[in-house]
């Protein structure tokens, strides 16, 4: 699959003294430090001004909506889903042309892919949440404490993983012939980094990040995952014009513009790529710290799960020798990106229940810019 993979404000107002609200208290005199500027005074000041601003939670820093006009967050989720597009398309037009200048292989020419592709999106989307929203990446689900968000994306791919497709070989649809376990380890390595950088990484902080976490604070929770789940799938139609664009500028052959994967059957194509926004939205809403990253890690998870079973890619063998008995069996793997959906809502949910402040503050007040 080609397409389909990291906020909010909380500083104080400088504006709030001059206003006669609660006075900044002063500097402490033996600290080099102003009182102000220490992350907990800054906090418990702002809390103290302004009682409906955004919880300090950091479990929330990712759920909760921060109001801006609606016409901005559409504008910024476009340009959002033409800066992944672009990258994306570029990615594989410079990879196409220094193969096919150095007479190169498809294992280097993928790995080039996926190196140009997070070398060109990520640092676009950063700069954009810092420049343009002028807000943390906190609030886009990122987080430096990466175990449990990353433990829990993992876990449920993996997991619901094995409840769709071990039944599957029980009954027969699908039947393993043999496991070559050095090509397996071979392949979960290169398959992972090659998979996150060109995949999971740059598509979940461009769109479950930025896209949608835009989206959300201007058109609300519906209209956010309906229209990043509905441009998810459109984001070959960029992607092409990328690879046209640098083909044509090389001079190389352009070849067919195919927004479609080539072999791809388009309305498949597009209903796995409903289904696959849906449940990574899902992901990105769990009520944790790093939400964001419980998406990058169960996309990344359901894509591996899927290249097993289906031998590898052209580029490197999986290790297992899989035959599809049934091949309509093959319809399992959406099974288990909607199971997998599911599960994150039943887990969302269950944690909203045994804990009520984890659910998200609609509306909370919009605060000063945050550049944590």
């Amino acid at each position: 699959m080609r397409a389909a993979s990291p906020s909010g404000s909380r500083a104080g107002d400088p504006a709030a003294s001059m206003a006669g609200r609660s006075p900044t208290p002063p500097a402490d005199e033996t600290s080099p430090v102003p009182a102000s500027a220490r992350p907990s005074a800054a906090r418990s000041a702002s809390a103290d001004r302004d009682p409906g601003a955004v919880p300090a939670d950091p479990r929330l820093d990712a759920q909760t909506r921060r109001p801006q006009r609606w016409i901005r967050a559409v504008a910024v989720g476009l340009l959002a889903w033409i800066v992944l597009g672009a990258g994306l398309g570029l990615a594989v037009g410079i990879a196409e042309a220094v193969t096919q200048a150095t007479g190169g292989g498809l294992l280097p020419e993928v790995v080039l892919q996926a190196v140009l592709m997070s070398a060109l999106v990520v640092p676009a989307v950063v700069l954009l949440r810092r420049r343009l929203d002028r807000r943390s990446l906190a609030g886009l689900g990122l987080s430096r404490r990466i175990g449990r968000p990353v433990a829990v994306g993992i876990g449920v791919g993996a997991a619901t993983g094995g409840v769709v497709w071990v039944p599957a070989g029980l009954l027969g649809w699908i039947r393993v012939d043999g496991i070559d376990l050095a090509a397996f380890a071979g392949f979960l390595l290169l398959n992972g980094v090659v998979l996150a950088l060109y995949e999971a990484i740059p598509e979940e902080l461009a769109l479950r990040g930025y896209m949608w976490t835009n989206l959300r604070d201007g058109t609300g929770l519906v209209v956010a995952t309906l229209l990043t789940t509905a441009l998810f799938p459109a984001i070959g139609l960029v992607i092409e014009s990328g690879r046209w664009i640098v083909r044509t500028l090389a001079g190389s052959d352009t070849g067919a513009f195919t927004p479609i994967p080539e072999g791809s059957d388009a309305i498949a194509y597009v209903l796995q790529l409903v289904l696959f926004g849906l449940a990574l939205v899902a992901a990105r809403r769990i009520p944790m710290e790093g939400a964001l990253l419980v998406a990058m890690a169960f996309h990344w998870t359901q894509l591996t799960v899927t290249r097993v079973l289906l031998g590898g890619m052209g580029w490197a063998s999986s290790g297992w020798d899989v035959a599809f008995v049934e091949p309509d069996a093959i319809a399992l793997v959406l099974v288990h990106i909607v199971l997998a959906g599911l599960v994150f809502v039943a887990v969302r949910k269950r944690m909203e229940r045994r804990r009520p402040e984890l659910r998200p503050a609609h509306g909370a007040r919009v605060q000063e810019t945050d550049l944590r």
